[in-house]
């Protein structure tokens, strides 16, 4: 979710979420009153949200993310509005549709998956002086076991599985350039990771015993870092889109370039860089059409080794994370959305992706391909935030995602 970047029935899932931030002696005019739009009288957590103090919405996640195996996660996300936005409606007269855009939103969340990955965290995004300054950050507590299918940009004949824990921390404050759509700021990523095998590993080589209890301390050894990464970097993005949580028209693209260095503190120098082109088209009243592409790479100095985690990955809903990782990795990805009424709408998708060690070597690298198809349900109107799911198909694994606010 940029606003926010996974029952049979989203209706029941979306209520039996909901009464989980009330009290167990909700009454039925409270559903009614808070719970319920006016105009259509479907679920709608619009006046909960913004009327209710501490009121916030639970995403309940099943995991199914194929790097980790199946899990559960909960996500809490509170919106707070200013006290002129919460005179605010919605304009109904409105061709466009007008949408409050909350002052903050924050998030809290914990989860845990069958492999004995877990972790926490907390995140804000701020929309200030009308929109004229955001900043978006997180704090993570990641304690993940991932199976990795290269090291130091060489191949493993098999998987490697790692375990990567320890806070991140990761800010971006944006300034618009006078009424423009055009934003320019400061990216700041701290990460303080311990890398270690999630098992030990047992080489059996050799006949002598102290020939392969060498071998493996050799090689555990090697693998077990704890190494800070600290960087700060510049933003430019341009941002057009109609409702950055929700957004059905417009374009938002992106350039990061963030500089890793030993004078802010960490202990490998090297350049990161992300550029990520948004775009989404109204093609109709029933049919949205968005296309999304993405490059993002890392350089570093000398012959520096860069942490196993450092490098990017093809992120596509279906495959799994890091599974193909590369100093230069890019993708694209379309999808067709198609409106059934104000509430509900269907997607269906399909991206490509490519990783590689260098720029050349992306023409020629091995494609990574998904297909999947999802639904959307307008669940606060007022924000014009949309929840649902998606399931998608990549070349190993099929995986389900709850979603929440805009895909991308």
């Amino acid at each position: 979710m940029p606003g926010i970047s996974q029952c049979s029935a989203f209706k029941c899932m979306t209520t039996t979420a909901l009464f989980l931030g009330l009290s167990v002696n909700t009454s039925a005019s409270f559903m009614q009153d808070y719970l319920t739009d006016p105009d259509d009288g479907m679920l709608d957590a619009s006046r909960y949200l913004s009327e209710v103090p501490m009121g916030f919405l639970p995403v309940p996640t099943l995991i199914t993310e194929p790097a980790t195996g199946f899990g559960l996660a909960v996500m809490g996300i509170f919106f707070h509005e200013s006290d002129e936005q919460k005179k605010e409606r919605i304009d109904k007269n409105s061709k466009k549709g007008h949408y409050v855009l909350p002052h903050n939103i924050s998030v809290l969340g914990v989860g845990a998956t069958e492999n004995g990955s877990k972790g926490g965290g907390v995140g804000h995004m701020g929309f200030w002086f009308e929109d004229r300054l955001r900043y978006k950050g997180y704090l993570l507590y990641p304690d993940f076991n991932l199976d990795f299918y290269s090291l130091g940009g060489t191949t493993l004949p098999k998987p490697i599985e790692l375990n990567i824990s320890g806070p991140v921390m990761v800010q971006t404050l944006k300034a618009r350039l006078g009424k423009s759509h055009w934003f320019a700021g400061l990216h700041q990523v701290y990460r303080q990771v311990e890398t270690q095998l999630a098992e030990p590993l047992k080489l059996d080589f050799s006949p002598i015993p102290a020939i392969n209890n060498s071998i493996n301390n050799i090689v555990n050894n090697t693998v077990d870092q704890d190494i800070t990464t600290s960087g700060l970097g510049l933003v430019l993005e341009y941002d057009s889109r109609n409702n950055p949580m929700n957004p059905q028209q417009g374009y938002d693209y992106q350039l990061d370039i963030t500089r890793f260095d030993e004078t802010l503190g960490s202990d490998v120098d090297y350049y990161s860089y992300h550029i990520e082109g948004l775009n989404y088209w109204q093609l109709s009243t029933r049919f949205d059409f968005a296309l999304r592409l993405q490059f993002d790479a890392v350089d570093a100095d000398g012959d520096q080794q860069l942490p196993s985690y450092v490098p990017p990955s093809i992120d596509l809903r279906g495959v799994p994370a890091i599974r193909y990782q590369g100093n230069q990795v890019i993708v694209g990805e379309i999808e067709l959305s198609y409106k059934l009424n104000q509430r509900w709408k269907f997607n269906t998708f399909t991206g490509t992706g490519r990783a590689a060690q260098s720029f050349d070597d992306l023409s020629k690298a091995h494609s990574a391909e998904n297909v999947g198809i999802g639904f959307r349900y307008l669940v606060a109107k007022r924000y014009g935030f949309i929840m649902g799911s998606d399931i998608a198909r990549g070349p190993e694994d099929t995986a389900f995602y709850i979603q929440a606010g805009s895909t991308w």
